[in-house]
């Protein structure tokens, strides 16, 4: 289908450039000739009737773009052109002081080459023919006319002239031809080597997404597991080897998010959905994010909010987060200590698009000049010893300003080295008019849900059946599609957390089945440690009310009971 679509795509560019050509040639044409007629009347003092069939051939020209605009076909179009230009020059060379020597047949080249944007080799050389029999026909009638007083007065003068125009459209039209011929041999390796890179980036998304899927899947029980075990009575020691464990796997995780992220950047798969958002409640998940994490390494956590910046506005919220997540993971991890400044601002400016800007400034290592320049290179770190001591991909800022710039901003930025950095996210949003005032609705409360968790991994298995029943949920579990419907079918349930790939009956094909349970289909959920963008919308197509990726964590969990609480 992408081939059909490349192909496609190229015949039309193809055939649009053949219109402008025409359009361009015939106008051309049309604008000298006739400007050729004036000078020969009034310079020259040729006598008005000759000029007037020449007048008369340059406005026919214009009959070209008339054509196109009455909606008449590409090809039509085209061999009007060539005909009128044919019929031109035979009449024209038939007049007193004109013939095979002087005058229009010259053009006759000029005309072979612009059939090479125009036609294929067959028809080439169909025009090179007709082209040579008709300086043929036109010296053939200055052989019969040499008893009249005329420049060349000897058929070898006749002769020789003509000889020299067929040579010339012949030149032309092999020129032409052979100038195709290496055109398409070219244009064979373009799509030769185009399909190559179509292959090879097709292999990298599935390698990426099988190795996600591999990855994600003992990662979530390593995530887990450590979760679970800081909620348990540790002695100091274990606590601190626990918190290494967790923080090595978000790490882990951070990094395969990168890697991901920047492939879908690269293959144009990174799908931007503004919403209406609460610009202050955006700010505040960010602060209470962040705000922790700073405070423990013992910097300052500062928020500047403008007052002008409206209330509602439409933004991806998940983009969003996104950027500010890759900047402020950078001030605190570059940040030895002082503080980490977020400033979120307002841009109206008349005459631009409405932006909301937001500065991430910083009192860390700073940045050389040399590594400044390269600072939105992927997978760049300023030097080894900055890889060395603080790690990370070296994808956050790339993506981040491939994200904003995508949402009609851009990240630029600042930096003194060992005083610090300051970046500017600027984002192209619209504000929209607050919504009338609402009675506040009871918090929901997770207490007596009912859920069902399926996932053929007893790790993972247990690690999200563990978060739901610590959140107030009561959990039944299950290991396979089957079981999964044989439960569904006799018990009723709030909500099914169905993991996506599950080696017999996985999670498609349970969404498939639930729909012809007689009971009332629950909600559910998709996990997945590495679903295709295209198993997502059929899942949402199948009645998927969302897909999470794993790793599950205890926060993401408790939202989603809230939201799905009675």
């Amino acid at each position: 289908m992408a081939e059909a679509d490349t192909t496609s795509g190229y015949e039309s560019g193809r055939a649009d450039f053949a219109r402008r050509i025409l359009v361009l040639a015939s106008i051309t044409i049309s604008i000298s000739t006739s400007v050729l007629s004036l000078m020969l009347v009034f310079a020259l003092g040729q006598p008005q009737a000759m000029v007037l069939n020449v007048l008369i051939a340059s406005l026919a020209y214009l009959a070209v773009p008339l054509l196109f605009r009455l909606g008449f076909k590409l090809e039509l179009v085209r061999d009007v052109f060539f005909a009128l230009s044919f019929v031109t020059i035979f009449l024209m060379s038939l007049s007193p002081d004109e013939g095979v020597a002087f005058g229009f047949v010259s053009y006759l080249p000029i005309f072979i080459c612009i059939a090479g944007m125009l036609y294929q080799r067959s028809g080439i050389i169909i025009l090179a023919l007709l082209s040579v029999g008709l300086v043929g026909g036109i010296a053939i009638v200055d052989l019969m006319r040499l008893p009249v007083e005329r420049v060349m007065d000897s058929p070898g003068s006749v002769a020789t002239v003509a000889v020299r125009h067929g040579m010339a459209v012949v030149f032309s039209a092999v020129l032409v031809i052979v100038a195709m011929s290496l055109f398409e041999d070219m244009l064979g390796r373009l799509r030769a080597a185009r399909d190559h890179a179509r292959r090879t980036s097709e292999s990298k998304t599935s390698f990426l997404a099988n190795v996600s899927h591999e990855v994600r899947t003992p990662l979530n029980a390593i995530l887990g597991m450590a979760e679970i075990l800081q909620q348990t009575e540790l002695d100091p020691d274990q606590r601190r080897k626990v918190e290494t464990i967790s923080e090595s796997g978000s790490t882990l995780l951070e990094m395969l998010n990168d890697i991901l992220d920047i492939s879908r950047l690269e293959a144009d798969r990174m799908p931007i959905s503004p919403s209406r958002q609460d610009a202050s409640d955006l700010l505040a998940g960010v602060e209470g994010l962040w705000s922790p994490i700073a405070e423990d390494k013992g910097l300052q956590f500062l928020i500047d909010f403008d007052p002008d910046i409206p209330e509602a506005i439409e933004i991806d919220p998940q983009r969003f987060r996104q950027c500010m997540n890759n900047l402020l993971s950078n001030a605190i991890k570059f940040t030895p200590e002082g503080h980490v400044r977020v400033a979120m601002r307002w841009d109206d400016r008349a005459g631009q698009p409405t932006r909301l800007v937001v500065d991430v400034q910083d009192t860390g290592i700073g940045m050389s000049s040399d590594a400044a320049s390269r600072v939105f290179d992927p997978f760049n770190q300023a030097d080894d010893t900055i890889m060395g001591s603080y790690g990370g991909s070296g994808l956050g800022l790339s993506i981040t300003r491939q994200l904003a710039r995508m949402m009609g901003g851009d990240l630029v930025f600042k930096s003194v080295q060992n005083e610090g950095t300051l970046f500017t996210l600027t984002l192209g949003v619209k504000a929209l008019e607050p919504e009338a005032p609402r009675a506040p609705a009871p918090a929901p409360v997770a207490n007596g849900l009912r859920v069902l968790v399926v996932d053929d991994i007893p790790t993972n298995l247990m690690v999200a059946a563990s978060y739901m029943r610590a959140l107030g949920a009561q959990v039944d579990e299950a290991m396979s599609g089957d079981q999964a419907l044989e439960l569904m079918r006799n018990q009723a349930f709030d909500l099914v957390l169905l993991d996506m790939h599950m080696p017999d009956t996985n999670g498609l094909w349970v969404l498939e089945k639930v729909q012809n349970l007689r009971r009332k289909v629950p909600p559910i959920v998709m996990i997945t440690a590495g679903a295709t963008e295209a198993e997502m919308e059929r899942a949402r197509a199948l009645g998927a009310r969302d897909v999470l990726m794993k790793p599950l964590t205890p926060r993401v969990l408790e939202s989603l009971l809230r939201s799905y609480a009675a």
